[in-house]
């Protein structure tokens, strides 16, 4: 339909708030751009590991299929604590970016055997008694979490916060919902046969982690 991009990278743009919150991009400014802008080109290659990106049929983003890719181990762990996840207070990304790469986080089980390091932490740079006193009563709050926050912290993909709670309702435990069976899952209203296939696939590859 176009000749050329609409948008270069690096274009300087006009933005204004749709709705009086959300920015919406309205035009470029041509007379800002010049010829060492260039289209914007997708990478091919996964920054972190360098595995090759894939991109699934029908959808507009990228994946690194490489299930130990450092990027996406740590992405796990940051989606793991977050607000919509476990909402772990004050185990934000930074700290478990830092967690992560000093060997104190290898998965989300690990989250819950940072006690026995607490020493170790209280002695690391930035952190003190205190700090990591309350950090550790965040994660022992956490254990009290709705079972729809689990399973939504499981970061299963296809499986968000709604997902989730119609899966915690249904099935009650986790145990139930990880020996689920494909036929029984797209049984479920909303529960389509990708996001059927999903949990099933997930539990097969993760069922010892989740146990633990």
């Amino acid at each position: 339909m176009f000749s050329k991009p609409l948008f270069l990278f690096g274009d300087i743009v006009v933005v204004r708030k749709a709705g009086e919150i959300i920015p919406e991009v309205v035009r470029v400014v041509h007379t800002k751009r010049d010829s060492s802008i260039q289209p914007f080109k997708m990478i091919t290659h996964c920054p972190c590991c360098g595995s090759r990106l894939v991109r699934l049929t029908d959808e507009a983003d990228h994946y690194c299929l490489n299930e130990n890719c450092y990027g996406r181990r740590l992405a796990g762990l940051i989606y793991f604590a977050s607000k919509p996840a476990m909402n772990i207070e004050t185990l934000g990304e930074k700290v478990v970016e830092e967690f992560f790469s000093l060997g104190y986080l290898k998965d989300f089980t690990d989250i819950y055997s940072l006690y026995k390091y607490r020493s170790e932490l209280e002695n690391l740079e930035g952190f003190g008694e205190k700090s990591i006193s309350v950090l550790l009563d965040n994660i022992e709050k956490s254990k009290n979490n709705e079972l729809s926050k689990v399973i939504t912290a499981l970061g299963i993909r296809f499986v968000g916060t709604k997902v989730s709670k119609i899966l915690s309702k249904k099935f009650g435990s986790l145990e139930n919902l990880m020996n689920a069976s494909k036929e029984e899952l797209v049984a479920i209203r909303d529960i389509g046969e990708r996001t059927a296939d999903s949990i099933v696939s997930y539990f097969k590859n993760n069922y010892e982690l989740v146990n633990k």
